[in-house]
């Protein structure tokens, strides 16, 4: 029911609009699922989510809630936030989710300095997330571009890692540009 809520306001109708063709054609480009995540109520949700038209697919469900603390999009969210937006987020994180520990200041100090973030996956094994935050016209994080890549062993996946960052980028900024950002 709030998912269906949240999709009614017009900021997250017109980013889901403006989102869905550039993660289609991002998935086309390297060959792996995508999804958004906006932060709502101390955690992430999925609300875009684009499979991979490979016949080898792991994509998250549109819907699903990603924790702040040990994801790929919760570091992002939490990193370009302002301060008192970032406390405020820290502060409602839900009981059954992982809390902050000693290393936030650091884990957030590194996301700012990359620009991005590129954890190994902590829900599963082999899945290394890359993701770049998607700003609004006021220069604001709206949302986190997540992709959860995969290698295939067999070796017949033409894009590496390092290919994918640089569509994924492009991607957020894309999505970034549609929404009004002007880069600084």
């Amino acid at each position: 029911r709030m998912f269906g809520l949240a999709h009614r306001f017009p900021p997250v109708k017109r980013l889901t609009s403006v989102a869905a063709p550039v993660l289609r054609r991002l998935s086309y480009d390297i060959e792996q699922s995508c999804h958004l995540v906006i932060y709502y109520e101390g955690k992430g949700h999925v609300v875009v989510q684009q499979d991979s038209p490979s016949e080898r697919v792991f994509s998250v469900r549109l819907g699903a809630e990603a924790p702040l603390m040990n994801t790929c999009s919760g570091h992002l969210l939490l990193a370009f936030a302002d301060q008192v937006t970032r406390q405020r987020m820290l502060s409602r994180i839900p009981d059954n989710h992982p809390k902050a520990d000693n290393d936030v200041d650091k884990m957030l100090k590194k996301v700012l300095t990359q620009g991005y973030e590129n954890i190994r996956s902590a829900q599963a094994q082999g899945i290394q997330d890359i993701g770049y935050p998607v700003f609004d016209h006021l220069n604001e994080t709206v949302a986190a571009l997540i992709v959860p890549f995969f290698e295939y062993i067999d070796g017949s996946h033409p894009t590496s890692p390092s290919d994918a960052h640089i569509a994924i980028k492009q991607a957020a900024l894309d999505i970034s540009y549609a929404l009004g950002y002007q880069k600084n």
